[in-house]
């Protein structure tokens, strides 16, 4: 237990500090812009513009990948302390957060790249009077890439168009939350996961005097991902394989993502 509450704490001191390091970034170009410009009406997106921001966007991931998650859970149960006997189901959460920047040659057209770090996170529903286990699932960074079509220009406000693609790395653990329930279960759970991702956003943008905007919107990636090596895992409680021996797989991201940050001309 103690080891765990370690492992939380260095792991929200990152986040912290990352989150530290992408706002001093993004409010790095302040630095330039005068006082007496606050008071200027919002120019909103238009030729030779920049955007630069800090995101974080929540959703529903889906997929093979979590399809075998449920398959290799289904039908096991776990029983706790009191004798209570409850069905092992799971339910998973992505998070990603990163900072993005877009070049505007046209107006009504830009050209947008990311950084991301995209976090997947796996949890009993054992319901809350009982205690639930968490676990990472899938981890990553992240480098996207892709055009942005505008709907208006010199506006106060717009709608944003962007299919991306990209390329991730990170480590997937399989089966977290099987490996601290099932009794007798073992196995190699972690590997390496490397592969194309892509997908699409929709915002819309709100931009305020002095270059600030705010966008809020819907996001959908595919994370296309290979692993070292096929996974052998079996579930002794009903002898299920996991993934069927595959060594790779998808996982669908559907997000709600918002973003801030600061709109600025060369």
């Amino acid at each position: 237990m103690q080891t765990l509450r370690k492992f939380r704490l260095a792991t929200m001191m990152r986040t912290v500090l990352i989150i530290n390091i992408m706002f001093i970034v993004l409010i790095s170009p302040l630095h330039a812009v005068e006082f007496d410009e606050l008071d200027k009406p919002p120019e909103g997106a238009h030729r030779g513009q920049m955007l630069l921001g800090a995101f974080f966007s929540m959703g529903v991931p889906q997929g093979d990948i979590i399809d075998a998650e449920n398959d290799f859970l289904k039908d096991t149960n776990y029983e706790f302390d009191n004798e209570t006997i409850k069905r092992i189901e799971v339910s998973h959460l992505s998070f990603g957060f990163g900072l993005s920047f877009e070049y505007m040659p046209f107006d009504r057209f830009g050209i947008k790249s990311k950084l991301r770090r995209t976090v997947i996170v796996q949890k009993t529903n054992f319901g809350s009077e009982y205690r639930n286990w968490r676990g990472y699932l899938y981890r990553d960074y992240s480098f996207y890439a892709g055009p942005t079509v505008h709907a208006t220009y010199r506006r106060s406000w717009d709608f944003t168009l962007s299919p991306l693609i990209g390329y991730s790395y990170g480590r997937f653990i399989a089966t977290p939350v099987g490996k601290k329930t099932i009794e007798g279960y073992e196995g190699k759970t972690m590997q390496n996961a490397q592969g194309l991702s892509y997908g699409a956003e929709i915002n819309f943008t709100a931009y305020f005097s002095g270059g600030l905007f705010l966008s809020i919107g819907f996001e959908w990636l595919r994370h296309s991902l290979s692993f070292e090596s096929a996974y052998e895992l079996t579930n002794p409680d009903t002898n299920a394989e996991y993934f069927e021996g595959k060594s790779s797989g998808t996982i669908d991201s559907y997000s709600v993502i918002i973003t801030s940050g600061y709109a600025f001309s060369n």
